[in-house]
């Protein structure tokens, strides 16, 4: 499936303001990670609004869109202006995360409520993608907020699912409207609980 057009520009958008910003040039490869990071412990100084409304959805298009290359299967889920409920969605496995929600707890280094920055799992998959990232050891918080590391942590999850996969003998494929239902029924869940 195609990137959307606002997702695409966002991603340009990234790649001109890092450039702009620190000198070097994004070019959409796993490699650049490293650099995104720098940049987005430089917008440290900017202002709450500017971090929701424009740095972390450019990072998280580009951190997005990086990801959505390097590992097949995945879809966005990228309504316009709607930035929480943004989510890449994997076909061939359940999983999804929002990679702007991870762009916010990159750049503020705090958790990003109601974003979905985590890894969305089926609850029978749950445990074997754990040990899966436990074999990766313990990571400091200060690494724990970079795209460099959750990109290496999605890398250990989908080869844990690939694994599971490889078990069964018909795999199911997740479709858009089997994540909306999920993320629906833990939004209702979540707010009985509050």
């Amino acid at each position: 499936m195609d990137t959307p057009q606002h997702v695409a520009d966002l991603a340009t958008a990234c790649v001109a303001s890092v450039k702009a910003t620190v000198g070097m040039t994004l070019d959409l490869s796993v490699d650049t990670l490293p650099v995104l990071d720098h940049y987005a412990h430089e917008v440290l100084e900017a202002s709450e609004d500017e971090i929701l409304s424009l740095t972390a959805p450019m990072c998280g298009a580009y951190f997005g869109e990086i990801l959505r290359r390097r590992f097949a299967g995945f879809r966005w889920h990228a309504p316009k202006d709607a930035f929480d409920e943004w989510r890449l969605e994997l076909e061939p496995a359940f999983l999804y995360f929002n990679p702007v929600g991870i762009a916010l707890e990159v750049i503020t280094e705090a958790d990003a409520a109601g974003y979905h920055a985590h890894l969305g799992l089926r609850p029978e998959d749950r445990e074997e993608v754990e040990r899966s990232i436990a074999l990766f050891g313990e990571a400091r918080q200060s690494d724990y907020y970079s795209f460099a590391v959750r990109s290496e942590v999605l890398e250990q999850a989908l080869e844990a699912l690939g694994r599971q996969i490889a078990g069964q003998d018909s795999p199911k494929t997740y479709s858009h409207a089997d994540y909306s239902k999920v993320v629906a029924e833990l939004a209702a869940a979540s707010e009985t609980i509050h």
